[in-house]
């Protein structure tokens, strides 16, 4: 069986959710390989200053916590959303496949690391710094990481992933595809708790 996860790192419900496939991963170890794409939310005509965004995701943020059990960092909500850095999905996603190159089994820890750090510690995933951070303890060589986030070649592949997510006619994040060998099952779209998806799961094991 494999796991598609749907995900973009500056999506609040994808913050809340990427603990639940966490989760999954943990229950079926082995049994289950997870795969992490990046949905591309914030692109071209999307993109827009973070300030833009205060008045919705101060709101907003409340029902994630509520539904999800995530926190939303006072660094995030009271001093990042008050800048103008761009709230841009491109390089996290660029970030993603790269690390994938190094750390494929890792992806979804680091997918999550982003997302904390934007969420909670309110930084921007467009500075260089902040991957210097998160990368500290994967053991990957930084700045060579950082010089292929530059490479048109990953950036292209960054790009090719959002167009088959967009060809599934997969629009909102999270989302989650189950593959189970002959076909595929879209099994969350939009924040699912674990025990729905374990009950699909069981059905879709039980069927094939």
């Amino acid at each position: 069986m494999k796991l598609i996860y749907i995900y973009d790192a500056l999506c609040g419900w994808c913050y809340g959710f990427t603990p639940v496939i966490q989760e999954l991963q943990q229950q079926f170890g082995q049994e289950m390989e997870i795969e992490v794409l990046s949905g591309g939310m914030f692109l071209s005509a999307n993109r827009r200053p973070a300030s833009a965004m205060h008045n919705y995701i101060s709101q907003a943020h409340k029902q994630v916590e509520a539904t999800t059990g995530a926190k939303f960092g006072q660094a995030f909500l009271e001093d990042y959303l008050r800048t103008d850095d761009m709230m841009d999905s491109e390089k996290p996603s660029i970030a993603l496949t790269v690390f994938k190159l190094y750390q494929p089994a890792k992806a979804l820890s680091f997918a999550h690391d982003m997302q904390v750090a934007l969420n909670y510690d309110g930084k921007s995933l467009n500075e260089d710094d902040t991957y210097r951070g998160l990368l500290s303890k994967y053991q990957v060589p930084v700045e060579e990481f950082l010089e292929k986030m530059k490479d048109d070649a990953f950036r292209y592949d960054t790009i090719q992933e959002f167009n088959q997510i967009e060809q599934w006619g997969i629009t909102g994040f999270p989302a989650a595809i189950l593959d189970d060998g002959k076909e595929y099952f879209l099994i969350a779209k939009g924040y699912t708790p674990i025990e729905h998806l374990l009950e699909v799961i069981a059905k879709i094991k039980g069927n094939a």
